[in-house]
């Protein structure tokens, strides 16, 4: 049965649409990451017993400052903790990367996966201490083969090739400014001009707005009469 088809956005400049396979595989790999983790602190006596055997290997005129360092269990603390720190923001951002359709990204995450999915079979087959360590291995590494296989498929390779279209595709311009002397505020009627025609008597309720003013010879004319 395979995954149903979904259909690509012809909106122009629109944002591709990720496929179900990449948002399935970098949900998957939350699982390898996390199954990852816990297997590798609960592996803290074996890396114990090793990291006393590489300092047990140093030169007799080691300075003892130097050797009580080595043989404190804050130190290997450490060591581990930031190990396991950059392991996990390294594939974090990997896998974020890839949710984003960088196609550099998916090939690392899909080679990692298969990397990861190869050391459980040599594990399997190997001793590890404790033995429960194995159930998180078990898990990663089978969620990390399936990441690889949804990765590796072709709308996987397709989405990336979208994404990296899009992203060089020139910012659209910002919309310019609104009509109206850019306020929004809608114009009033154009303003009378003398000596432009005759103004429509129904417009202004009637008559013409001069007819009420006195004519200039009015007043020399009654000055006459008395």
């Amino acid at each position: 049965m395979t995954a149903p088809h979904q259909p690509a956005s012809t909106e122009p400049g629109a944002r591709p649409r990720r496929p179900d396979a990449v948002a399935i595989a970098t949900e998957l790999w939350v699982v390898v990451i996390l199954g990852q983790l816990v297997a590798f602190i609960g592996q803290y006596p074996s890396l114990r017993e090793a990291w006393d055997r590489q300092v047990n290997t140093l030169p007799a005129d080691t300075p003892r400052e130097e050797l009580d360092l080595l043989n404190s269990s804050a130190t290997l603390i450490a060591v581990l903790a930031l190990v396991g720190l950059a392991l996990t923001v390294v594939s974090a951002v990997l896998v974020l990367l890839t949710r984003n359709g960088y196609n550099w990204a998916r090939i690392v995450i899909a080679a990692a996966g298969v990397f990861l999915a190869v050391n459980l079979v040599f594990m399997i087959f190997g001793e590890v201490d404790p033995v429960w360590v194995m159930v998180p291995m078990v898990l990663s590494g089978v969620a990390a083969i399936g990441a690889s296989v949804l990765l590796l498929r072709r709308e996987s390779e397709q989405y990336c090739r979208d994404m990296s279209e899009h992203r060089r595709r020139p910012a659209p311009p910002p919309p310019g400014p609104p009509s109206g002397g850019g306020h929004g505020y809608r114009q009033g009627p154009a303003p009378w001009t003398y000596g432009g025609g005759q103004h429509n008597g129904g417009q202004h309720g009637g008559g013409d707005p001069y007819s009420s003013r006195p004519h200039p010879n009015e007043g020399n004319r009654s000055r006459g009469e008395s």
